[in-house]
């Protein structure tokens, strides 16, 4: 990609003045003022008026042409409020004003998304530069000896800077504002270059997006920083521990606004004595995730025929799976306890599994957003809530722990938000045979109903089934059932697992201050598969409808129009619309409704300095 220096976009956006053309400058548009001593300093000669024949124009109506909201020659530039006083000053003229009075007239300098790659040396001819914001461009490095000495303002947002050391070689130490937001910083060296020593008068510090992660030594390295008010951290990594933000206020105590937010008396108050207790500051995260209610799931057995056979024995089951991080071989190992909640570690750890933790279903690899300069590849980990029975509300009232280390690779995967998934499984169980009256070799319990065995042994082992249901005669079916169920062994088959909805859960809120994300997940109307059947046969026989049928039903219709014709009207119409409204309340209340699951991922955090003496707020790494 070519390179763009900042010299050159600039004297591009000077040329867009056209301080040379009219009504600025002095051509033969601008009336003499008489002032000669002044026509002397910029070095012309007094123009004869009217020697060309054209009318001349005051200086004042010619700025008047540059100010009137209507005049075509009005020119407002968006990359510095001192264009329009600028194009005022060479009204009457010479043809443009020197190069050292342009150049120091500017004070505030906004070169947004140009493309700009270098900040070269011509940026010094802007001697009373006070203010340069140079965001949404592909600088990469930036050499502090090319900033004017006199610059109070250094906006670098969303660039591609991947250090400090340029900008720290040769410090403007008179800098109040620095802008590093969204850039590829947040290395330890970086931390030790943002102290009192290279910034004595910085009040405001943008780091937000970066990749900051840890918050001790950060803190520790922003405390020198005596006239430090403003503070924005928003999108770092660390902010996902639970010591965010308590510990950074009660380390700053002259800190005014973290993340664009008031600090409070009551805040001050509230995280207290959390500056002394820097051995319990880690950088680790805890993610609870909740799986709650889910209401909407069709009776599975709705639409079952009466006759159906009594074998096999179906059951139905359901679980809500959702994708987390996957677990990373490390020396070190995060452990979390948490009352009522089973742990699955997702950090960097040994690759042991506790007897606690479920075995996931199945490890997917997620490639990171190449548009995202933040974004990182990881493999994401099914996890599954235990199996319950149908009911009209399954409340699963389920949480996982998960303990996460590395907090670029939970940034990342937050930002990218995860799946969640219903499951259904079924099963069928078929009666184990009697071996002692089947004859031959005993069955094979891992097919159907022993089906190896001959059938004079399989038809006396159902008559013996059903020898106690014939005995009792008028006993209900129902209860007939349980009994054999009760008494005879059952032998499932593998589970037929399938998947009834999936939806996608943002968690971006997680990265931008938030510390909870309560979703209720809709997944859609479901339908049974009894059901579905019972609508493809409906549609079926209503397809093999013969043109005899259509003819009768064509001649009652022709009929029935007749006596409604014969009928009188009010009486008629009355029937109609109530018809009309029986049908529709019908409709609402048959209307199906759709399956929704109550969803919650929430980040650990300490909402007071007492919640670090707490168990299950602490963690411990081990081996």
């Amino acid at each position: 990609m070519a390179t763009v220096t900042l010299s050159s976009v600039l004297d591009k956006q000077l040329r867009s003045l056209c301080l040379k053309d009219f009504p600025c400058g002095r051509g033969t548009w601008t009336k003499s003022i008489g002032n000669k001593h002044e026509e002397r300093n910029w070095g012309y000669a007094e123009e004869d008026e009217g020697r060309d024949g054209t009318e001349k124009e005051e200086k004042e109506n010619l700025k008047d042409l540059l100010t009137c909201p209507m005049s075509p020659w009005r020119h407002e530039g968006p990359w510095s409020p001192q264009v329009s006083t600028l194009r005022e000053l060479c009204v009457g003229g010479p043809e443009g004003r020197p190069d050292d009075t342009v150049y120091t007239h500017f004070i505030t300098l906004r070169i947004v998304d140009k493309g700009v790659s270098v900040v070269d040396e011509g940026l010094l001819r802007f001697s009373s530069l006070r203010e340069l914001v140079l965001s949404a461009n592909r600088i990469s490095d930036l050499h502090s000896g090319r900033l004017p000495s006199a610059l109070r303002v250094l906006e670098l947002y969303s660039n591609q800077m991947s250090d400090l050391k340029g900008l720290s070689c040769h410090p403007r130490p008179g800098l109040q504002h620095l802008g590093l937001g969204a850039n590829r910083l947040g290395s330890p060296a970086d931390v030790q270059l943002l102290t009192g020593a290279f910034w004595p008068q910085l009040v405001s510090l943008d780091l937000s997006w970066s990749d900051f992660q840890g918050h001790r030594v950060m803190v520790e390295a922003l405390a020198t920083l005596p006239c430090l008010r403003t503070l924005v951290l928003q999108g770092n990594p660390l902010t996902l521990t639970p010591s965010f933000p308590g510990f950074t206020l009660d380390s700053l105590p002259r800190l005014l606004y973290l993340d664009a937010a008031r600090v409070t008396p009551d805040d001050r108050h509230r995280f207290r004595g959390l500056a002394n207790m820097r051995d319990m500051i880690l950088d680790q995260a805890v993610v609870m995730v909740t799986v709650g209610k889910m209401r909407g799931v069709p009776d599975p057995l709705m639409g079952q025929c009466d006759n159906a056979p009594e074998f096999p024995v179906v059951t139905y089951s359901y679980s809500v799976g959702y994708e987390f991080l996957n677990r990373q071989p490390s020396a070190a190992d995060v452990q979390v306890s948490v009352e009522g909640a089973s742990v699955v570690d997702a950090a960097p750890g040994s690759a042991e599994q506790r007897p606690d933790a479920r075995e996931p279903d199945h490890v997917i690899s997620t490639p990171g957003n190449a548009g995202n300069p933040h974004s990182r590849s990881h493999s994401v980990v099914k996890h599954s809530t235990p199996k319950a029975v149908w009911a009209e509300t399954m409340d699963f009232c389920h949480t996982d722990v998960h303990g996460v280390a590395d907090l670029c690779l939970l940034k990342s995967f937050l930002l990218g938000g995860l799946s969640l998934t219903v499951e259904e499984e079924k099963v069928l169980s078929w009666p184990a045979p009697d071996p002692n009256l089947i004859p031959g070799p005993k069955p094979n319990p891992d097919k159907k109903g022993g089906k190896d065995c001959d059938e004079n042994g399989l038809f006396l082992f159902l008559s013996q089934c059903a020898g106690p249901a014939s005995k009792t005669g008028s006993g209900p079916k129902s209860k007939d059932k349980k009994k054999k169920e009760s008494t005879v062994d059952m032998i499932p088959d593998a589970p037929i697992r399938r998947a009834l909805g999936s939806v996608h859960v943002s968690l971006q809120d997680l990265t931008m201050g938030g510390h909870r994300v309560t979703v209720l997940c809709d997944l859609g109307v479901q339908q049974t598969e009894n059901g579905a059947r019972t609508t493809a046969s409906r549609e079926k026989e209503s397809s093999k409808k013969t043109k005899d049928e259509k003819k009768k039903e064509e001649k009652k219709g022709k009929a029935g129009d007749q006596k409604s014709a014969a009928a009188p009207k009010g009486k008629g119409k009355g029937r109609k619309e109530s018809e009309m409204d029986v049908h529709t309340e019908d409709a609402v209340s048959n209307q199906p409704e759709p399956m929704s699951v109550e969803f919650k991922v929430q980040l650990e955090k300490w909402l007071s300095a007492s919640d670090v003496h707490q168990p299950q707020h602490n963690l411990v790494l081990t081996g």
